[in-house]
């Protein structure tokens, strides 16, 4: 279960103040104008914590499930020993056509799956290949190196913050 926020658009009365707020249990009951920003192709702003509890700011694919959001990276990125060592994340993507429109997801790592798990290995495979079509129009990834590692992170959405859009 995840809240989310609605921030009032300018020129309405009370802008830039809390507007509704709501509680849902799927990322799909998200409007469709704030799952078009998660869905991409728009790149995110993720935001990790290092060992020192600096923000750590990276743009990322991104995009979800039902119940997750879902990033991948490269195995021993600073990422990715930010997110094991520290699993709370921030999210925003901004409308690359309107910046008046965009979504903010805090968040929760609640699975990491990397490609060398015998079972699960190949959800990090397959969803590094799916960013690369949404994102680029190609898959497989393309930019493999070959010693690389994906890792794909599950991430629960505690609290979510929207801005504008028609939904």
């Amino acid at each position: 279960m995840a809240e989310v926020t609605d921030i009032t658009t300018p020129s309405n009365e009370g802008a830039f103040t809390v507007g509704k707020r709501d509680e849902i249990s799927k990322i799909s009951e998200l409007g469709a104008d704030h799952l078009r920003l998660i869905e991409g192709p728009v790149t995110a702003t993720v935001g990790t914590y290092d060992s020192k509890g600096i923000a750590r700011l990276t743009p990322m694919w991104w995009g979800a499930d039902e119940d997750f959001i879902h990033i991948n990276t490269k195995k021993h990125r600073l990422k990715y020993k930010n997110l094991v060592d520290r699993p709370e994340v921030s999210i925003q993507a901004i409308d690359p056509e309107d910046p008046y429109h965009w979504i903010t997801v805090y968040g929760t790592v609640a699975d990491v799956v990397a490609e060398e798990d015998a079972e699960r290995g190949h959800l990090a495979t397959e969803s590094i290949d799916d960013f690369s079509e949404t994102y680029l129009g190609q898959s497989p990834y393309p930019f493999r190196e070959d010693d690389e590692i994906r890792v794909l992170f599950y991430i629960r959405a505690d609290k979510i913050v929207t801005f504008g859009g028609g939904s």
